[in-house]
């Protein structure tokens, strides 16, 4: 995880290094479709000063579901969106290019919670097989964030997997995110709601509902990947910065043999090998860790007092060791 939201920060903060003077923040306006932990990325870079320190000034707005936050990205109302692949795909379907430059979540992070009334009144349980439960949807009202949002097509996908009809034979309605969800789940608005973690287990812990589906945990065995969050960009503003010629190869190495190799960002390194690999000569933080195939015995370079699992092949690498970084250009 500190590896994806070193890399989330660094690309974002390529992204958004256009020419300004050295010391200036740039302002850069964001969407998040919801605010749940699969925003997990977003908030500990914030919460660490991550954004502050590669001179970014974000602006992050939850558009209550998915859906207006990709709808934003295209009209230019914001420079980046993190969020779900679906609405990427669907927009491209309809002409509206998008970038997905990189993914911080790879599975299906929506649960679902069903009333306990509803429960009852079906039979469900916890614990049944999940042939047999989504079996039970038929005649009840399923609450999404939005009608464009990953809940309501995932809800459809279900829905159409038990052999239903959406809207024929289960309704499917918009409840907004947070607070509302949680409302309409409770008030009986609707018997059964998708969403994000926590909301879901809020329900639950509150004593009105119980764990219809839980993806987090994979009972879908359907869904074994997927591009759940992402970090979106319009196409000029990914095409502005290789054109500025800011994405380069570099290489790593050590008394005349090389250590490693891959893609730069700036003095940033953010690829390795197939691995990941953050430099930094500023300060000795988690962001140095470099994973690589070294065959010297693993140390820890002087200066630098962070410890690190050496059973995880992680070279810690000093910010006063040489770091060539090429200037030919990528060509990415």
């Amino acid at each position: 995880m500190k590896i994806i939201i070193g890399m989330f920060f660094a690309v974002l903060g390529w992204l958004g290094a256009f020419a300004l003077p050295v010391q200036a923040q740039r302002k850069v306006k964001m969407t998040i479709p919801v605010v749940a932990h699969s925003m997990t990325p977003v908030y500990v870079a914030q919460s660490k000063g991550f954004f502050s320190s590669e001179k970014l000034d974000l602006d992050i707005t939850s558009t209550g579901g998915g859906g207006p936050d990709i709808r934003a990205l295209i009209a230019g109302d914001v420079e980046f969106s993190f969020t779900t692949g679906d609405n990427v795909i669907l927009a491209h379907q309809e002409g509206k290019r998008l970038v997905m430059v990189m993914s911080a979540l790879n599975k299906v992070f929506i649960n679902w919670a069903m009333h306990k009334e509803t429960a009852k009144a079906k039979g469900v349980t916890e614990s049944m097989p999940l042939a047999q439960k989504i079996k039970a949807l038929k005649g009840v009202t399923v609450g999404v964030t939005n009608p464009g949002a990953l809940t309501a097509h995932l809800a459809a996908f279900v829905i159409r997997k038990a052999g239903y009809n959406p809207q024929q034979d289960v309704k499917i309605i918009p409840i907004g995110a947070g607070p509302t969800w949680l409302a309409a789940l409770e008030n009986r608005k609707v018997d059964v709601a998708l969403t994000a973690p926590p909301v879901p287990e809020t329900a639950i812990s509150r004593g009105f509902a119980i764990m219809f589906i839980n993806n987090a945990k994979g009972e879908d065995p359907s869904l074994p990947e997927f591009l759940m969050e992402n970090l979106i960009a319009r196409p000029e503003t990914v095409q502005s910065r290789r054109d500025a010629g800011v994405l380069r190869t570099y290489t790593i190495s050590e008394k005349g043999a090389e250590l490693t190799k891959g893609i730069a960002i700036g003095d940033a390194v953010v690829a390795a090998s197939g691995n990941t690999a953050m430099l930094e000569g500023a300060t000795c933080d988690t962001r140095h860790l470099v994973r690589c195939r070294r065959r010297a015995p693993q140390r820890q370079e002087e200066g630098c007092r962070r410890e690190v699992p050496w059973s995880q092949f992680t070279y810690l690498i000093n910010a006063t060791l040489d770091l060539p970084v090429h200037e030919k250009n990528s060509g990415r």
